[in-house]
């Protein structure tokens, strides 16, 4: 096909995020720049202990996601080696000669409900994706991801509200 978009969902803390940044960029230049990222945090720590993921601390994981993708759009946007000094990642002059056809980088998604995954998805986000809740509940996450995409000077991200409904007798 020519035109199916591919979504790569991905975990931080499970790849390195300069190679994964490569990996995409590849992706997206076979795919001719129809590859985005759907970044997931994870919620439940003991399906995340089941993969080697050892941080229980929801904030604490919000917080190695913004890194994560830190060094992600680092990557794929800089045009000569950097370096970069954080919490959970250290990069000393990373570099890719491959960079997405996407300019900017590839599109990414992000969720989550706590003010950890606000922050994140206000900073990094290009959609972010929600649960179907209350129309309430909805007017509030989408207030407060615009302010803070606001607060990092990003545009309002695009919203993506995904419904499950579940058909039975009971």
């Amino acid at each position: 096909t020519k035109q199916l978009k591919v979504m790569i969902a991905q975990r931080p803390g499970f790849t390195a995020p300069t190679l994964l940044a490569r990996q995409l960029a590849t992706l997206d230049q076979f795919y001719g720049g129809r590859v985005s990222l759907h970044v997931i945090t994870g919620g439940n720590a003991i399906e995340l202990r089941q993969d080697g993921n050892t941080l229980d601390d929801k904030d604490e994981r919000y917080a190695r996601t913004s890194e994560f993708l830190d060094v992600v759009r680092l990557e794929w946007t800089s045009e000569k080696p950097f370096s970069y000094s954080g919490k959970y990642y250290n990069v000393e002059n990373g570099f890719s000669q491959v960079k997405p056809l996407q300019k900017g980088g590839i599109y990414t998604f992000v969720g989550g409900g706590s003010d950890a995954a606000v922050e994140v998805a206000g900073k990094h986000a290009d959609t972010f994706a929600l649960w179907g809740e209350s129309y309430a509940q909805v007017r509030d996450v989408t207030a407060r991801v615009r302010a803070a995409a606001a607060k990092h000077g990003r545009p309002t991200p695009r919203f993506s509200l995904s419904v499950r409904p579940i058909l039975a007798d009971t």
